[in-house]
């Protein structure tokens, strides 16, 4: 049996991933235990300054290595807001840790060299902007990238109004297709809005992620190995 913890930023994606995401995950790979581990305040303290800080990089670490101890074979991180400290401190944990747009921003370099970045917070664009950079130099491709937030939307959906956050997302939506080839939505919580057909792909996180976490298990040495390296000297610094 295999497990796999979900790290959260917000309780609220507990709820909101189970059903669409990891019940028929859990349904079609028995052989792998999910469990989460969700604090909100990881996501307040990163919004209100306007970055992960250190403080929040220290939480994380210690979730990521309580993961460890209840017998994680993978973590997966379900936001993006924080990808820059899970990709700083992942080399420390023993356990294949991965962020959960790296799978999508990969897709994207693939299908197109303009690319647009949606997101309902503006803590999230960068950083998946950032990850795409990284894949397009992997890949020896040369990108742009557009960045639309969806002002308000994520405020909407922590007080419990879904429509408004959807439609908030579908009109920004449609302002940023004629300027691109792909469209990134830079959140999980974006994944289920339901919108028009459009020319261009419009990708979102989910099972794709999930599923490169299951890869991420059963063969840690590749994930590890796609991991950014960092240096080591003196321990992590963000993490003390």
């Amino acid at each position: 049996m295999k497990k796999l913890c979900l790290l959260h930023t917000t309780d609220q994606f507990v709820e909101m991933m189970s059903e669409p995401f990891t019940r028929p995950f859990r349904k079609e790979n028995p052989d792998i235990e999910v469990f989460d581990i969700a604090d909100s305040s990881l996501i307040e303290e990163t919004k209100k300054a306007g970055y992960a800080t250190p403080s929040v990089a220290r939480r994380m670490f210690r979730y990521m290595m309580a993961a460890v101890d209840a017998g994680a074979d993978a973590i997966l991180v379900t936001c993006t807001s924080v990808n820059t400290v899970t990709k700083r401190i992942r080399d420390w944990i023993p356990i294949p840790v991965l962020s959960i747009e790296e799978p999508v921003a990969e897709l994207a370099v693939e299908k197109g060299t303009r690319i647009g970045i949606l997101s309902s917070v503006a803590t999230s664009a960068v950083p998946v902007r950032n990850t795409i950079q990284q894949c397009a130099i992997s890949a020896g491709k040369d990108i742009t990238t557009e960045i639309s937030v969806a002002d308000g939307a994520f405020e909407a959906l922590t007080h419990g109004d879904r429509p408004l956050h959807d439609e908030k997302i579908r009109t920004a939506l449609k302002q940023l297709v004629p300027k691109v080839d792909v469209v990134v939505f830079a959140q999980i919580s974006m994944a289920l809005v339901k919108h028009p057909s459009y020319p261009v792909p419009v990708l979102k996180f989910g099972r794709i992620s999930y599923d490169a976490a299951k890869e991420a298990m059963y063969h840690p040495e590749k994930a590890k190995a796609k991991g950014t390296s960092f240096q080591k000297e003196g321990g992590p610094q963000c993490a003390r």
